[in-house]
């Protein structure tokens, strides 16, 4: 084997250097990223609560309100007497027209 030269020892230990120095921006750049994205996803999270919970009191704000409690149900209007009298009275009949052809 040849014995290696100062400059090929030099250029190897350079070349590792920079691959682990590659590796660790590439590694810094990927935490970077991932908190960005996080970052950007509370905001979007908050965002999105927010804009909610003005539609739910938009909706409330134009909801009907009752101003006067609901009424008792209704009640028969004839009783007694008058339901009597009127269930006795035969229904009237209707006089049939009859044309006469000539």
């Amino acid at each position: 084997m040849a014995k290696k030269s100062t400059t090929q020892k030099a250029k190897e230990k350079a070349a590792g250097a920079a691959k682990s120095g590659a590796d660790t921006v590439r590694d810094i750049a990927g935490q970077a990223i991932r908190a960005a994205a996080v970052a950007a996803a509370g905001v979007a999270l908050t965002r999105t609560a927010q804009a909610l919970r003005g539609g739910a009191r938009s909706a409330e704000a134009a909801a009907p309100r009752p101003e006067s409690p609901p009424r008792p149900a209704a009640t028969r209007a004839k009783t007694g007497a008058k339901a009597r009298k009127a269930s006795a009275r035969p229904a009237k009949k209707k006089a049939a027209r009859r044309r006469s052809s000539r």
